[in-house]
């Protein structure tokens, strides 16, 4: 595998942000590099895996995908309690090529920030309480983030990774090629829409009725899965986002998930349309304008990495015009899939609707 820098950390300290400005830093330095928010490849419930075993698993996967897409140093955001956890979410890796970066904040910060979020803002007593028991010991570096900006964070962690990995980075990588994907026996459905329109709070709505009701379900969200170099959101990343989506699905579903409801972009939808139950969501471009200037306002839920929050003026514009015409040319993309308006329907609603004709196996 190629070398690796695995941010850890409770909810809070700023792990999944550092990832992403890392992507740019490092590119500034002349080194590609390549994100995986450890959350996003393990989302699943009712299934026989464990979480490390599914982050092992997701990881083992998509490592050499980035690795022929141009990547030269992985980044990783996820949960590490200890040197012997590290060894089973990398089993085999070579520890001289990890760097294991712990970062914190006091309680008073992380409480803060996870009500600033407003996302899971009832587990910030248990954030604070996992901070206080796991194990810190044997890690590379130690990072206090209370008191720092984004900016510098991610300036001292890409400077570290220089002078830390920087022999390994400049070494011939080893081969590595991607396995093939194997085919899905589950049931996959593909939630998508332009930009604006809810795929992401509609399908991980979907997943989350479906693990509610016991079933054997999986979530994947392709945005997540591009996130490569210096504009890891780019059109030219969707068949990085198609591979690495079929990669996760298969590890997923090996795992024991049943179904798995992937959120993508219409562009990304287009690859996997053929190989799944697509459903498109669709609204009125007034109504797209409206949600895309909130969005950049920064309402809606916390998406990790999200472009289109804080933007303004002449990007928005360009936002506005590209989710439009996203919506007007999607159906004709996917010509098989259902379709339903979003227009003055509730979240709620549609999930209902999208999941009122499953067919799938029940709980186990």
């Amino acid at each position: 595998m190629m070398p690796v820098v695995w941010l850890s950390g409770t909810s809070g300290v700023g792990k999944s942000t550092a990832g992403h400005g890392m992507l740019r830093a490092m590119a500034e330095r002349g080194v590609t590099a390549a994100f995986v928010d450890a959350d996003q490849v393990r989302l699943a419930a009712g299934v026989l895996a464990e979480e490390t075993e599914l982050v092992a698993s997701g990881l083992a996967a998509l490592a050499p995908r980035y690795r022929e897409a141009g990547a030269r140093l992985l980044l990783v955001a996820g949960l590490v309690d200890g040197p012997g956890h590290l060894a089973r979410l990398l089993p085999g890796a070579d520890r001289e090529r990890i760097l294991l970066c712990h970062l914190s904040a006091d309680a008073a910060t992380l409480r803060e920030r996870i009500h600033h979020r407003g996302w899971a803002v009832e587990r910030a007593d248990e954030a604070v309480a996992y901070a206080e028991r796991v194990d810190t010991g044997r890690v590379d570096l130690h990072l206090d983030t209370g008191g720092m900006t984004r900016e510098r964070v991610v300036d001292h962690l890409a400077a570290v990774t220089l002078e830390r990995l920087g022999p390994v980075l400049a070494e011939a990588a080893p081969s590595e090629r991607a396995a093939d994907t194997a085919r899905s026996d589950g049931r996959v459905l593909l939630v998508t829409g332009p930009g604006g329109v809810g795929t992401s709070t509609i399908g991980f709505g979907a997943f989350s009725r479906m693990a509610g009701e016991g079933r054997a379900v999986a979530y994947v969200d392709t945005r997540q899965l591009g996130l490569l170099g210096a504009d890891p959101n780019g059109r030219h990343l969707s068949g990085l986002r198609a591979d690495n989506a079929r990669a996760l699905i298969g590890t997923l579903t090996a795992g024991g998930a049943r179904t798995v409801v992937v959120g993508a972009d219409p562009d990304t939808a287009r690859s996997l349309g053929d190989e799944a139950e697509s459903v498109v969501l669709r609204a009125r471009p007034a109504t797209l304008e409206e949600r895309l200037r909130l969005r950049s306002e920064g309402v809606g839920p916390p998406l990790p990495g999200d472009p289109r929050k804080g933007i303004g003026g002449e990007g928005l514009r360009r936002a506005i015009a590209r989710s439009v015409e996203e919506g007007a040319s999607i159906e004709a993309r996917l010509p098989k899939a259902r379709t339903l308006s979003t227009d003055g329907v509730e979240p709620s609603a549609l999930v209902e609707a999208i999941l009122e004709d499953r067919d799938e196996p029940g709980p186990r």
